[in-house]
């Protein structure tokens, strides 16, 4: 595999991430605002847009190493069934 697949992959895989976690997020702080007040020290912050940075945050992280995961585990039963 070369190394502009693995990015093209390891890409996607971060911003379907972010794509649904900020999603997710942007849910979270529309249902539970409340929650993201107390979470949050300054008050002047908008309980949506932190609950949405978040989400999207931990969903690049996440969505990578997802990524990543599935191209090493692609890597090792490449690598085990004897094929380069």
């Amino acid at each position: 595999m070369t190394w502009s697949k693995v990015f093209l992959i390891v890409t996607a895989g971060a911003v379907a991430g972010m794509l649904m976690g900020g999603a997710f997020g942007l849910a979270a702080g529309t249902m539970a605002p409340g929650f993201f007040r107390n979470i949050i020290p300054w008050t002047d912050a908008e309980p949506r847009g932190v609950a949405t940075l978040f989400g999207a945050t931990a969903g690049v992280l996440l969505g990578g190493a997802l990524a990543v995961f599935a191209i090493a585990v692609q890597a090792f039963t490449h690598r085990r069934a004897g094929r380069p």
